[in-house]
């Protein structure tokens, strides 16, 4: 190897390093990792699509399904009818969502919801602020919160019926 060839070979070496050093220091301080199984649900205020500040914290007490979500995601759209039915389901038993559009305009999320006919609240993140303390990538996805805000279940992509059912039973309060 000539003297410029290696000249260029460390200075890729030292980049290459200053870059996984930089994404090690930025993990660590921005939590690292996304909630799991056990982990207490970071708590978080945004506003609803009707102009309410809430808090996750103020559900307490309620089986949460906090879903991420986006107009134009087409497995998305998919879900939406079946958390429709079980949010009529299961509202009168504990159970409470709490879908979170990911960064959109409030005019778009109004059509959507009423193009879907849903009744769900929406609450909007439109600087994807609580995305990133979830460290969401894909969309849809979904943690499943339990009556003492412990996250019991995670899932990426779109859920069906018979699965939100089997993992809302797992949340609900017990009585």
């Amino acid at each position: 190897m000539n003297k410029q060839t290696r000249y260029w070979v460390r200075r890729l070496i030292f980049v290459v390093l200053i870059v996984m050093v930089g994404y090690t220091i930025y993990q660590m301080s921005s939590g690292g990792k996304q909630p799991d199984r056990g982990d207490v649900a970071p708590n978080f205020t945004l506003t609803t699509l009707d102009g309410k500040k809430m808090s996750l914290s103020d559900l307490k007490g309620k089986g949460v399904m906090l879903n991420f979500w986006g107009t134009w995601c087409e497995p998305c759209k998919a879900e939406m009818p079946a958390m429709e039915q079980v949010y009529k389901k299961y509202q009168e038993k504990g159970f409470e969502i709490v879908a979170v559009n990911v960064g959109e305009s409030d005019v778009a999320v109004h059509s959507f919801m009423k193009s879907y006919d849903l009744g769900f609240p929406i609450w909007l993140d439109p600087d994807k602020d609580v995305t990133r303390l979830y460290r969401v990538g894909p969309i849809p996805s979904t943690f499943f919160i339990d009556e003492k805000g412990i996250v019991a279940r995670q899932n990426m992509g779109e859920l069906n019926l018979a699965q939100l059912e089997a993992y809302i039973n797992e949340i609900l309060p017990k009585k």
